[in-house]
């Protein structure tokens, strides 16, 4: 007997327990007699399912559902399913601005909601290295894992840490590649949006080999997603504001907000003056949208979304191979390799600039040292002339507001270039005893490099508008030791007509950006490495007729990270931010062991456990109980308890501060009122420099413009003081099969998370802050929180992570299966009943919110009309939803979310043996996404992780073999 032969004829019960607790041994097999296929993610696959047989819930993803929607990111494949969601996506983290811009092009996915760090995803069973920077978080790129080369995907959901180590709180998605492939494959595809723009592409080309002892395999490809503007849809055409227009203090309509000045010529204002540089009166009209989001009046506010992308453009270059061969009759070796390349690029507008708080930071204590009096920017200037008429006696540039686009500099774009690469082998020998002993080892790196332009020095701007008289009829730069450096005069306030503009000091000269601009960056590499050895098989042993399974085994893993940006970043002297650099590392020896027990027909009992050691947070604990009860040969009973943990990652502890713009919406004091009786009316009224703003507002009230609202910074950082959180979790449910080609699975889940690793979001930590009792009231809340002294917009929010959180989600997952001859269903279902985060400032309930529907689901249809012709069809439903729960100043309206269905088709028509064509469509019924009102994702309007942005979409491909 060969080896394929005594491997496949080997006891369904030692394979099942060598899946379950050996990543290395994880791989899906053709069972010639009696089973079908053996199972990949910690079950055996019985009659083509297994969710049947195991003891907790997997979801699986066909081929067929992947190249239904003709997908290029694995990541879109997997939103599609009830409990996925999308962490980070195309249209979700779209801006270039400080630690956020590193994870432009990343896609990540998460499970139950629970968070990307929560979901451990692996290739083959074997861990894969993180994608996203290390400054910001931790997950696998999707991106970097083609298409092309996965054959199916296992979705188990439940505390799986006993067998998988840390970060399997949620669950494990196990992503299954080609094997074993023999031939050549060449597919290609192509897909545009009926509106324009969005358009992809895929072309890749597969070959394998089989030999007298094993197979080889290597596959190439491209791929590319194109650009989806912002501008190209009327839904996010515009950046929205949402207002009260019949005074009964709800929010009941939207229109435009206000950016910084018109990019034609700076803004100047005081009081209720609003005029160009060049003294024309600037339009503050905010217009109302109509019912196709179309501005109802002019207005000379900066279009923020002009410039802004709704779909990142990536472009991906992969190749991959596999071998496997018998080195004997009594052992195997198998190998894989993948490397990709992904570049992807974002654009946002151009760096606005406001003299006074950006460049001289008033706000901080700071003082322009210009009196519009006396300036050259001013004197002689109709802007100047209308500034002193309503300044009175105080004449300095600190008290104006003084707005303004560069323009010049272009729009500020990041471009990321990200290579991940990876290697996975494994050893098995065959013990003479029937045990199998395996040994591997994984290792995975991603390297970034990053670019980003369009930014400009702070400090050099100072130096650039502190100017005086050259002696020569002109003007200069005042500080000698700048003029050697470079530095030129600049007019940032469009006073063309000014001492200044009339000595040709109008804006920005080619030559003083060369002292200006200013290009920044960062490398980062995140390092993976781990090694296993895992002894499989059955004990002499039986409870009931058949023996008890067991494996046992250890396993070490070792991650590092470093990411250095360059020094301009790293001191924050330009408009993007400052980020800090990384450099952190953990390793963690573990043992691990699985006992699977046949105790009568009717019932098998698997229990596991795994003990760890960690580098930086010592020891931990994990195990799971498992029963599998076949009470008859048509209903399954099944369950598992768990307890799981999840040690901090890099990001979590040596994480030293990333800084980001936080949404418009958080200062809750904007709109508040001095004659207000609410908490937080009293509490922003408390603070002097908003009091003073609302005593010179007609109605009391202090209301911030866009600039203002557009900067306010939020740093974020990590903590050696955490320790792991844990979790405890429980499934419960059962599988009745009535018929041979139908299946149905209806099973319980409870995940309980304790001491969460988190940071408290700023919106929520702002809002509890000022929703305070007076008495109590802290304006820093506890030093967080920083504002203007002088005008008093929020400046900076800092926030630390801490382990704090319980964390509570419970709901019930369905599935049918069905299949008659050529046609095969699927349906998919998930009802969420709780989704609850206990935090230190209160409990947050999330059931109903946008991205926590009550109910979703998938259906998959399959019908062979033909030996040659086939049609797929994919339904996804997500239920209504609210932004806000509670109460909340959005009208009923506004704050609700509708239920959208998502339909996909696809037509697939075999020419002949080696030629297969197909036609389809993404989003059939052209949905368009509704409006999010609270906490949108830059530059969409809209939440990107729940409704789909581009709209229908066509594609058309070809796949030959030969």
């Amino acid at each position: 007997m060969d080896i394929n032969q005594r491997r496949f004829c080997r006891t369904a019960l030692s394979i099942c327990i060598a899946a379950l607790l050996s990543p290395a041994v994880m791989a899906a097999e053709e069972v010639k007699e009696n089973v079908e296929r053996i199972a990949v993610t910690g079950s055996n696959i019985f009659k083509g399912s297994a969710n049947v047989s195991s003891s907790a819930p997997i979801t699986e993803i066909s081929k067929e559902s992947i190249e239904g929607v003709a997908s290029i990111s694995i990541g879109d494949v997997l939103s599609r399913i009830p409990s996925v969601t999308a962490a980070i996506n195309g249209s979700s983290d779209n801006v270039s601005l400080g630690g956020a811009g590193s994870n432009v092009g990343v896609s990540t996915t998460s499970l139950r909601n629970l968070g990307s760090a929560r979901t451990l995803v692996l290739v083959n069973g074997r861990r894969y290295v993180s994608g996203v920077s290390a400054n910001t978080g931790y997950g696998v790129d999707l991106n970097s894992i083609p298409t092309a080369i996965i054959e199916r995907v296992d979705v188990l959901t439940g505390g799986q840490s006993a067998i998988y180590g840390s970060d399997a709180i949620a669950g494990v998605i196990n992503i299954i590649t080609k094997k074993n492939f023999e031939g050549a494959e060449f597919n290609a595809f192509a897909a545009d949006s009926s509106e324009g723009g969005a358009e992809r592409q895929n072309i890749d080309f597969t070959y394998g080999k089989n030999f007298d002892t094993g197979n080889a395999w290597v596959s190439a490809g491209y791929a590319n997603q194109d650009v989806l503007n912002s501008s190209d849809r009327d839904f996010s055409k515009y950046e929205m504001r949402f207002v009260d227009t019949n005074g009964d203090g709800i929010r009941d309509s939207i229109a435009r907000r206000d950016g910084p000045g018109h990019v034609d010529g700076g803004s100047l204002g005081y009081g209720d003056l609003k005029i160009f540089g060049n003294g024309d009166p600037f339009n503050t009209n905010q217009p109302l949208l109509d019912a196709n989001y179309q501005p109802i009046g002019e207005s000379d506010w900066d279009n923020q979304h002009a410039n802004r992308t709704l779909v990142t453009p990536y472009q991906r270059f992969n190749i991959a191979s596999g071998v496997t061969f018998d080195i004997s009759e009594k052992s195997t070796f198998e190998l894989e390799l993948n490397y990709a390349q992904t570049q992807a690029r974002v654009d946002l507008e151009e760096a606005p600039i406001d003299v006074v708080n950006n460049i001289f930071r008033r706000g901080d204590g700071g003082t322009t040292g210009i009196d519009v009096a006396t300036s050259p920017y001013f004197v002689g200037s109709s802007a100047g002339q209308q500034l002193l008429a309503v300044m009175g006696g105080n004449t300095s540039l600190d008290g104006v507001s003084t707005n303004r686009r560069t323009f010049e500099f272009g729009n500020r774009l990041t471009e990321n270039q990200r290579d991940t690469f990876r290697v996975a082998g494994s050893y098995t020998y065959y013990l003479d005893n029937g045990m199998d002993w395996q040994t591997g080892a994984t290792y995975g790196i991603t390297s970034q490099q990053q670019q980003n332009s369009g930014d400009f020095s702070i400090p050099n701007m100072q130096q650039a508008v502190t100017i005086e008289e050259d002696g020569n009829g002109g003007y200069q730069c005042a500080d000698a030791i700048a003029r050697i450096y470079g530095c030129l005069p600049v007019n940032p306030f469009g006073t063309t007509d000014s001492l200044a503009g009339q000595a040709g000091i109008v804006g920005f000269s080619e030559e003083a950006m060369k002292y200006l601009a200013v290009s920044t960056g960062q490398t980062a590499k995140v390092e993976q490495f781990v090694a296993n050895s895992v002894v499989s098989g059955e004990l002499d042993f039986a409870v009931g007729e058949d023996n008890v399974g067991f494996a046992a085994g250890v396993e070490y893993r070792k991650e590092s990270a470093v990411e250095n940006p360059d020094s301009f970043r790293q001191l924050g002297i330009t408009r993007e931010g400052p980020v800090q650099p990384i450099d952190g590392s953990f390793d963690v020896a573990e043992v691990f062991g699985e006992l699977y027990v046949p105790v009568v027909d009717w019932l098998n009992v698997s229990l596991a456990a795994r003990i760890g050691n960690y580098s930086t947070i010592g020891t931990t604990s994990t195990y799971r109980l498992g029963i599998d009860a076949p009470i008859h040969d048509m209903f399954r009973v099944r369950a598992s308890q768990s307890s799981s943990v999840r040690a901090p990652n890099i990001n979590d502890i040596f994480s030293t501060g990333t800084t980001s713009v936080a949404n418009p919406t958080i200062d809750v004091c904007n709109g508040a009122s001095n004659t207000g009786t609410s908490n937080t009316d009293v509490n922003c009224s408390s603070i002097a420099a908003i009091s003073d703003r609302m005593d010179t507002d007609a109605n009391g009230q202090y209301i911030l413009v866009g600039s203002e609202t557009n900067n306010t910074l939020v740093s974020q950082s990590g903590s050696p003081d955490l320790k792991a959180e844990t979790a405890d979790s429980l499934t419960l449910g059962f599988v009745v099969t009535p018929l041979d080609n139908l299946s149905v699975s209806l099973d319980y889940y409870a995940i309980e998370i304790e001491d969460g690793i988190t940071t408290i979001t700023p919106d929520i930590m702002v809002k509890r802050c000022y929703d305070a009792d007076p008495s109590t009231f802290d304006a820093t809340c506890g030093g967080k929180v920083s504002r203007d002294v002088n005008d008093g917009p929020i400046l900076n929010i800092y926030s630390t992570s801490i382990n704090a959180d319980t964390i509570s989600t419970s709901g019930v997952d369905l599935e049918v299966a069905y299949f008659l001859d050529n046609f095969n269903l699927n349906f998919i279902a998930n009802y969420l009943g709780e989704y609850e985060i206990d935090t230190p400032t209160g409990k947050i309930d999330n059931l109903g919110r946008t991205l926590f529907p009550e109910f979703r689901y998938t259906v998959n249809a399959s019908y062979d009309i033909t030996e040659d012709f086939n049609l797929f069809a994919q339904m996804t439903y997500r239920a209504e939803t609210q932004g806000v729960l509670g109460e909340t100043t959005l009208s009923d309206d506004l704050n609700t979310m509708d239920a959208v269905y998502y339909v996909d088709v696809r037509a697939s028509y075999q020419v002949n043996d080696a030629v297969n064509v197909y036609i389809g469509s993404n989003n059939l019924l052209d949905q368009q996404p509704d409006i999010q009102a609270t906490s949108a994702a830059v530059g969409t309007n809209t939440s990107p992780q729940a409704y789909d942005v581009i709209g229908r979409q066509l594609f058309a491909g070809v796949k030959v073999k030969f």
